[in-house]
């Protein structure tokens, strides 16, 4: 397996749409995310596909590389040590144990880390919630929140908490790319010390229900509106 070095990202500036130019490499430049489960939803989830096509979109110099620990610390422990040895630039940590993986962010060197989900004892960044969310499980999985929306629609439930998973996981990736590329990262607030971006979870209701999840991306009206509930989108005036 080819293995990706840590490298030095050279950099002119930033375009108007937020992307990297004149970056330069003799290889990728590899970003490990360390997720704590990547097949599940869990209270703040994230969403890996965003991540990599946002890395992407950039910094065509930048790779992604992801290391499920499937909710086992044990696991996650060894992947970080993978991770450093694989020459990343720079470690998201999705943590299991947030207490516990205080002990990796000691064992990164001079490669900086990046917390998602959870705040982590000595990360060098943080995205997340200024305390974490106490959501049912089926309101935070995307393919559940889908199914938790047209539920709404269909007036089985009044509400449901989601969590803005995408647009964490594309704060995470410009983080990530300023950072490499030695630009200063934009509106980071202080959250017990560390440098973060803090986002809230939203209740939906029939109100909001378009504005918020077809406006962020996170499914289409024609997600929502079809089959057995095509007709109440009609009746509710969502199209």
């Amino acid at each position: 397996m080819m293995k990706f070095f840590t490298i030095v990202l050279i950099c002119t500036g930033l375009l108007s749409t937020g992307a990297l130019t004149g970056c330069v490499s003799a290889r990728p430049t590899l970003i490990a995310v360390l997720a704590a489960d990547e097949s599940a939803g869990h209270d703040q989830p994230l969403a890996v596909d965003v991540l990599k096509e946002r890395v992407t979109q950039l910094c065509e110099d930048c790779s992604v590389r992801v290391y499920d620990a499937a909710r086992a610390a044990d696991t996650q422990d060894a992947q970080f040590d993978e991770a450093i040895g694989d020459g990343a630039a720079l470690v998201i940590l999705d943590p299991v144990d947030p207490e516990r993986a205080e002990v990796l962010t000691q064992r990164a060197d001079d490669v900086p880390v990046l917390a998602y989900a959870h705040l982590v004892p000595g990360a060098d960044w943080f995205v997340g919630m200024p305390a974490p969310a106490t959501v049912p499980t089926n309101a935070s999985a995307p393919d559940s929140d889908l199914m938790s929306a047209r539920e709404l629609i269909a007036g089985q439930r009044r509400s449901f908490t989601f969590i803005p998973a995408a647009a964490m996981s594309t704060q995470v990736a410009e983080v990530a790319v300023r950072v490499l590329a030695d630009e200063p990262v934009v509106d980071p607030v202080d959250h017990e010390g560390v440098s973060s971006w803090l986002f809230e979870p939203i209740e939906i209701t029939v109100n909001n229900l378009t504005s918020v999840l077809v406006g962020s991306g996170a499914m289409t009206l024609d997600d929502l509106c079809s089959g057995v509930t095509a007709q109440r989108c009609v009746r509710l005036g969502l199209r």
